[in-house]
């Protein structure tokens, strides 16, 4: 309700601001700058903690403009300056234009934090439009017009900045959805400062250096948005991480950066070219704007990428179930092993007995949390560091010196024998090993087989009922 009642507020401020005389003008305009205060004080008091702080920002945009418009309007009325702009209102201006650009990108920066591609895409569209707006319309007139150099200046970073904030904004606003006006309505605050900006640029009397007073309309309506925006029950939630939509660097999105890095150059240079006037100085600054973030663009998609080819990786080498190792990693670097010193390297291959008892007795989920705790117990009870592979259904595999064997053989004994807790009771299990010892020429799958039939002919050898670890050795295969 009180959103409401402010934006009609607003918009009969504005109307009464064109429609009175000119003498009566600025009662309206300090009405609403100053009626904002208190609506965006109110947004930050009700966002929560550790988030208000594009709130603060945007507070003391106004409070800088509020009292840049009270300097203005002293110059204009009581000195009868015949600019009205200038000296000390244009600090408190400048300060405020600081302000509201850092409380517009600490939005950007909270609210699309997940989506910095898309951020960047539009933030390199909106500087390429800036820059080309600049070029091609703006410098023209203020050249005509006798500009100084650094007021050009001045002017250009301005106009940069804000196109750059503005695109960030409005890319934020659409990727948060139909539920987050507040984002929405702060771009196009952002919208109606540039407005204004643009309208005073080309509208200002270049011999008095007067501008008309409807340009002021411009930057009561990006007020108003501010307010509204910290009125909205969706500022709350404005400076949160917001989505995380999918951030494919395409073909066409491709084209698309490479098109806005070269838009201002190329412009540039067909204008120098044809003779008109071109602010190489400026476009140069322009083009380096633009640059680092497409490189940040394609460096954070190569990042990208790096990191789905390592969980790729992961997904294809490591067992859903228990995380360990899986077969594919244990021939991988057995492989490796044989490469590197076939003569020292053992194999012994393990096998639960009981497992396939507990399993059709208390079903499958109680043998999965089975398999989970003794693949636990061996991955971080087994001396030396040794690497435990699972290689399917409740095998196990170490990889390890031939002079380990003994240690690592009693250590898993006295592992899984122990009681392991399943479900609402414990159960006890024993566990066969065989043991394949590397010679020179063999293979991977010769030594796993030879492994394999070693833990076969243990668990033959072993008494009924018997739940010790059983180990055989070679000659298994002979």
């Amino acid at each position: 309700m009180l959103l409401r009642w402010f934006a009609a507020w607003s918009a009969g401020l504005v109307v009464l601001f064109l429609v009175c005389p000119t003498e009566w003008r600025g009662l309206p305009f300090m009405l609403l700058t100053l009626s904002a205060v208190p609506a965006v004080w109110s947004g930050a008091r009700r966002s929560p903690a550790g988030t208000r702080s594009p709130w603060w920002l945007l507070l003391a945009m106004l409070g800088f403009f509020n009292v840049g418009n009270m300097v203005w309007l002293w110059d204009v009325e009581v000195r009868h300056h015949a600019t009205g702009d200038g000296g000390l209102a244009d600090l408190f201006f400048t300060v405020a234009n600081v302000c509201s650009l850092a409380g517009a990108l600490t939005v950007v920066v909270r609210r699309g934090r997940r989506d910095v591609g898309g951020v960047i895409d539009s933030a390199v569209a909106a500087l390429a439009f800036g820059g080309l707006l600049w070029d091609a319309a703006v410098l023209p007139h203020l050249t005509a017009t006798g500009t100084s150099l650094g007021r050009q200046v001045a002017l250009f970073f301005s106009v940069f900045v804000m196109c750059g904030t503005m695109g960030a904004l409005a890319r934020v606003s659409m990727a948060s959805g139909p539920r987050l006006p507040a984002v929405r309505l702060l771009a196009w605050a952002m919208a109606g400062a540039m407005s204004g900006n643009l309208a005073a640029i080309f509208f200002t009397d270049p011999a008095t250096g007067v501008r008309p007073d409807w340009t002021n309309a411009l930057f009561m309506m990006g007020y108003a948005c501010v307010a509204c925006a910290a009125l909205h029950p969706s500022a709350i939630t404005s400076t949160q991480p917001g989505p995380a939509p999918a951030d494919d660097l395409t073909p066409l999105r491709l084209t698309f950066l490479g098109t806005m890095v070269a838009l201002i150059p190329i412009v540039g240079g067909i204008r120098m070219m044809a003779g008109q006037p071109s602010a190489g100085i400026l476009v140069a600054f322009g083009s380096a704007g633009i640059v680092p973030l497409v490189m940040l663009r394609i460096s954070r998609l190569a990042a990208q990428r790096r990191l789905a080819e390592q969980r790729l990786q992961r997904l294809v080498t490591t067992d859903a179930l228990t995380g360990l190792p899986n077969r594919v990693a244990c021939m991988a670097d057995l492989t490796t092993a044989l490469a590197g010193s076939p003569a020292g390297t053992t194999v012994i291959f393990c096998d639960l007995d009981g497992f396939k008892a507990v399993n059709d007795r208390l079903g499958h989920a109680a043998g999965d949390a089975l398999l989970v705790a003794v693949a636990e117990r061996l991955r971080d009870g087994v001396p030396g560091g040794y690497t435990v592979y699972r290689l399917g259904g409740d095998e196990f595999v170490f990889i390890c010196p031939g002079d380990a064997v003994d240690t690592i053989t009693a250590r898993i004994r006295d592992l899984v024998t122990q009681s392991i807790p399943v479900g609402a009771g414990n159960v006890r299990i024993g566990v066969s090993a065989g043991v394949a010892h590397a010679v020179p020429g063999d293979t991977t799958d010769e030594l796993i087989v030879r492994a394999d039939l070693a833990m076969y002919d243990a668990k033959r050898s072993k008494r009924i009922g018997a739940l010790s670890l059983s180990v055989a050795a070679e000659p298994v295969a002979a």
